[in-house]
């Protein structure tokens, strides 16, 4: 199982400063600053009583302070002070009123939400809690984080599974055949769930909207999939559907063009529910099976051997109607061929917005004035920091078969990029693995929805080979979550770029997607979530092919393959496919031995976490512009290739640097050591996720 969440975080964008200011008045948690003429005013919020809080308040008003002083004095460049100030504060300028929020979300809780530490904590503990109990290994978790995600929480979750292709079955429903219903009990928990999905959301929402979730099973589940599994009971089953959106009116209703449901037969958890409840309830952990006539008693004796309930439900008929029966009644009675129109055509009118040079992570390439603070200050950035507190949350060692641990190395401290675990076999060996990895950056999204989306299929075929994956091999489906569509044709820019980029980008690989799922519920009042279109990449490969991402070797040689682009700054696919064959080349030939995908954040985060997990150092050659060590490099992987080998490497490569063991990242004057650059990057989140006991949660 492979979860993936968005999330906001707090990195408010900054206007301009516009007056001079003075400072009149310091509170417990609230600081206002304001100028001679009232105008414009400075807040500065931190809502908590910690004393740490309360002296990051005093520390930021002296800084003000100070930015005030110089001001006053007079500088050469008074634009220079505006940028240091934007930099340095994180000001939001509206209406007169520059507002700083100290911490990570510290009294920002809007109106008609829960704080987001509350979010991501309960949020991951119930669904680790869910998928450890169905028995399911977790091999990769992330969460992303932008600051527009406050307006909507999102969890992507993504499962392999595997079959038998003799146990494979397509077939058809016959009029006559038996649909039963096997699993969980309805209730009233879950309607409204699929509509609800997708209603904007206000403060009225939180009161409101708490019935349309469902309530899990994760006992009833996992008999379920441990029922399924048994080849004489797939051979039986000639349809089935899971439930989810619309409960038994789409799940059955998909079955067949000509159906009869008896509504009467469907179990309940508790009595009182009409028919319409029973027909639309989006209880879980149920499925829809279409066996033939002869068949019913074996399948309801396999379900008792599970402990499963299983009824009979429903028939298919001859003719094309959905009919749905309550107290003898019929209740909906529905012509197929209406339902085949989907419902009234609609079109609407898309204005693409093209991206400017503002924002364009491609060209920002500041100078670096301290290697060592910049390094550090990557570290702990709240999407390169270490997550390992969430991900010990979940189990990604059942059932054996896990070839990657989400951390690697001795000290199982390097990032994994991809899930790796063989296939699961019920007799035998096997040395086959499944390789899935996902590819999305929220910032890049946000200024390009179209890059956004060809970077996101580009990065999540980087991961696959970086660990050993032939690209050739990858299937892809993608999952979308795109803000409130309206009227306006600006608003259908989003979504319809994504997609171009998403197809520009397949069809540069030569790859397909399959599946895919999206969401166009994404706003908040008048928030919008980023441009979202996650690639999942999936891919087949040997064991004995497939590489980790630590340092391996003292000695050992890092060289950088360097995307190749095209113009207006995507990639060159055809030489890209070259490249990513002849690493998957040198891999297989033991030349290459970890390496790991860049992404937004480039070399200095990557080769810190490939460090980490045997605790190696890092030289970096000076030959390397120290820019692009914090240089966005989607599709690039830096790789660790054995000493000697460097000149046998099939693939273009620049060398960068050389593994050491003295536990120290090393650039021409600047020195990290390993413990500095370890606390830089655990110590975001170790708030929100503990990873040591014994304090305060």
């Amino acid at each position: 199982m492979f979860n993936f969440i968005i999330n906001e975080h707090n990195e408010l964008e900054v206007k301009f400063m516009k007056k001079l200011i003075i400072f009149l008045l310091i509170l417990m948690n609230l600081t206002t600053v304001t100028a001679v003429n009232e105008t414009p005013k400075y807040k500065i919020i931190a809502s908590s009583y910690n004393q740490e809080d309360i002296e990051e308040m005093y520390e930021v008003k002296d800084k003000l302070i100070q930015n005030y002083k110089k001001w006053v004095k007079g500088v050469d460049d008074v634009h220079q002070v505006l940028a240091d100030h934007q930099k340095a504060f994180n000001a939001k300028y509206y209406n007169g009123l520059y507002t700083i929020v100290l911490g990570e979300g510290k009294g920002k809780t809007l109106e008609g939400k829960l704080p987001q530490k509350k979010l991501v904590r309960e949020a991951a503990h119930g669904y680790s809690s869910y998928g450890n109990q169905i028995g399911l290994a977790t091999g990769y978790v992330k969460e992303v984080y932008h600051p527009n995600y406050v307006a909507k929480r999102m969890e992507i979750g993504a499962v392999m599974g595997a079959a038998p292709r003799r146990a494979v079955k397509r077939e058809n429903s016959d009029p006559g055949d038996i649909i039963i219903l096997l699993g969980g009990r309805t209730g009233r928990d879950g309607i409204g769930g699929a509509t609800g999905s997708s209603k904007v959301h206000t403060e009225a929402s939180i009161e409101v909207c708490g019935a349309e979730v469902q309530k899990g099973n994760a006992p009833t589940e996992r008999k379920i999939q441990r029922m399924f599994r048994r080849e004489e009971v797939s051979y039986i089953i000639k349809k089935c559907n899971d439930f989810g959106a619309g409960g038994v009116s789409v799940a059955i209703g998909e079955l067949a063009d000509g159906l009869r449901v008896d509504l009467d037969k469907v179990p309940k958890k508790y009595a009182g529910l009409d028919g319409t409840e029973i027909a639309i309830s989006e209880s879980q952990e149920r499925m829809a099976v279409v066996v033939d006539p002869k068949d019913v008693d074996k399948f309801l004796g396999f379900a008792n051997e599970e402990n499963l309930e299983a009824i009979p439900v429903a028939v298919v008929t001859e003719e094309p109607r959905l009919v749905l029966t309550w107290r003898g009644k019929e209740i909906v009675n529905i012509s197929r061929a209406f339902l085949d129109t989907n419902g009234a055509h609609q079109e609407t009118t898309v204005e693409v917005e093209i991206p400017n040079k503002d924002g364009n992570l491609f060209e920002e390439r500041p100078d670096v004035v301290d290697v060592k603070a910049k390094w550090l200050e990557t570290l702990a950035d709240l999407n390169v920091c270490s997550q390992k507190g969430l991900v010990e949350m979940f189990d990604g060692s059942i059932g054996a078969g896990s070839v990657f641990m989400p951390y690697g190395g001795q000290y199982q401290l390097t990032e994994t990029q991809s899930m790796v675990a063989k296939v699961p076999v019920q007799n035998g060996k096997t040395d086959t693995v499944t390789m899935m990895s996902y590819g999305f950056d929220p910032y890049l999204s946000s200024w390009s929805p179209y890059h956004g989306a060809a970077y996101a299929v580009t990065e999540s075929v980087a991961r696959i080979v970086a660990a050993g994956g032939d690209y050739s091999k990858i299937r892809f489906t993608f999952q979308e979550y795109f803000r409130r569509m309206t009227e306006d044709k600006h608003r259908w820019s989003q979504p319809f770029a994504a997609l171009l980029g998403a197809y520009a980008a397949q069809l540069g690989f030569g790859l397909p997607s399959i599946g895919g799922k999206d969401s166009m519920s994404g706003t908040f009042n008048e928030i919008d979530v980023p441009p979202t279109l996650v690639s999942f990449a999936v891919d087949v490969a040997k064991e004995k092919d497939v590489i980790t991402p630590e340092l391996k070797k003292a000695g050992n040689k890092l060289v950088w393959l360097r995307m190749p682009k095209a113009e207006y700054d995507l990639p060159n696919f055809e030489a890209l496919k070259v490249q990513y064959a002849k690493l998957h080349e040198d891999i297989q030939a033991g030349r290459v031995v970890s390496a790991y995908a860049l992404d937004r954040h480039g070399i200095a985060a990557a080769v810190s976490k490939m460090a980490f997990g045997n605790q190696m150092g890092v030289r970096i050659e000076s030959n390397v512009d120290e820019r692009d060590l914090f240089t966005a490099g989607f599709g690039d992987i830096i790789c660790e290739v054995k000493d000697g080998k460097v000149g046998e490497l099939a693939i273009t490569y620049t060398v960068i640097g050389e593994v050491t063991d003295n536990g120290k990242f090393s650039y021409e004057n600047a020195e990290i050591t390993l413990d500095e650059a370890y606390k830089a990057w655990t110590g975001t989140l170790e708030k929100v996720f503990k990873t040591t006991s014994g304090e305060e949660n």
